[in-house]
């Protein structure tokens, strides 16, 4: 595995490029059994166009419903011990899984598999759609 070029070290962080582009955090902490994995993409709601208000955030909802390798996400990552769950902003989306450090290819292997493998299917959008609107309706009367 090519494990990418360091680019930067501060405070016990140290910052990988991959050749694909993709940026690594690495952060060690002996004293947790735990490991974060952390996937943030630059993608938000200031991408959507008129008229697809809401659709960063009901991708970020759909990408826990499954992928061909994978019926149920969350059933998954529950059953490994796992916390984990995904935000979208402006201008990001971000899905992490706390879990135990023996996990840790499981993670990765998730966050790739629904980045290539995600299954959109109309009966799961449709309970999302209405998840979505209740959330933003929150949100606003907060």
């Amino acid at each position: 595995m090519n494990t990418g070029q360091r680019c930067a070290a501060v405070e016990g962080i140290t910052e990988y490029r991959l050749d694909n582009g993709l940026k690594v955090l690495l952060f060690p902490d002996g004293s947790q059994p735990k490991v974060t994995v952390n996937v943030t993409y630059f993608v938000g709601s200031r991408h959507e166009g008129y008229g697809e208000s809401g659709m960063a955030h009901l991708l970020e909802h759909m990408l826990f419903k499954g992928t061909a390798k994978r019926a149920g996400i969350m059933q998954e990552l529950s059953d490994h011990g796992a916390q984990f769950n995904g935000t979208t902003s402006y201008d990001r989306t971000n899905y992490f899984e706390n879990l135990p450090s023996d996990q840790l290819d499981l993670a990765l292997e998730l966050e790739a598999d629904r980045m290539r493998g995600l299954l959109l299917r109309e009966e799961d959008r449709q309970p999302e759609m209405t998840v979505v609107r209740n959330e933003f309706e929150r949100d606003e009367n907060d």
